[in-house]
């Protein structure tokens, strides 16, 4: 994780930033899913309540340089700047990024329900009484099942030293940690 790529969706009056970042992501999920690898990870730097208009990218500068041979951006590029891999700076912290799921959605209840273990009164109490989650997420296809659904980001308070581990398809990990600056 020395090197970074930022992905930088460009103001459009066609379409807002939010819509072009979530094409960018997931055109970025099937190039990783394409390479098989474990080690590109992602930020979000503008990320308070939404994912913001920035993407980077974080490996090994192969690892980036493979990826973005890919070509994964063709169609975008219109709407994007991607700088090349960068040195990440000496002074970074490290942020975990990770996939935010909630515990009861609508389909897991209709799921206990069709199932018979759970009352569908009961279903519907945990619906109404639940509270959003607010958190920043993109609407994505799964390239393993075809199914559409929402993808909630966490990205953890920085720290001082970096997790090693592997990360998604989505470049997700639930321990390792990426480049924070």
């Amino acid at each position: 994780m020395d090197h970074y790529i930022d992905i930088q969706v460009l103001p459009d009056p066609e379409f807002k930033a939010t819509t072009l970042l979530n094409a960018v992501y997931s055109k970025l999920h099937r190039a990783l899913v394409s390479l098989g690898r474990e080690d590109i990870g992602v930020s979000f730097p503008e990320a308070a309540k939404a994912p913001g208009s920035l993407l980077r990218l974080h490996s090994g500068k192969a690892g980036l340089e493979n990826l973005m041979a890919l070509g994964w951006l063709k169609g975008l590029r219109d709407y994007t700047e991607v700088s090349t891999p960068t040195p990440v700076p000496a002074n970074a912290g490290f942020v975990r990024v990770q996939r935010l799921q909630p515990k009861q959605t609508a389909a897991r209840l209709r799921r206990a329900v069709k199932r018979n273990s759970m009352p569908e009164s009961e279903a519907e109490a945990i619906l109404a009484n639940r509270a959003p989650l607010r958190k920043p997420y993109f609407r994505l296809q799964s390239e393993s099942t075809g199914q559409s659904f929402p993808l909630f980001i966490e990205q953890s308070k920085p720290q001082e030293h970096p997790v090693e581990g592997s990360y998604n398809t989505y470049g997700l990990s639930q321990t390792a940690t990426v480049p924070w600056f």
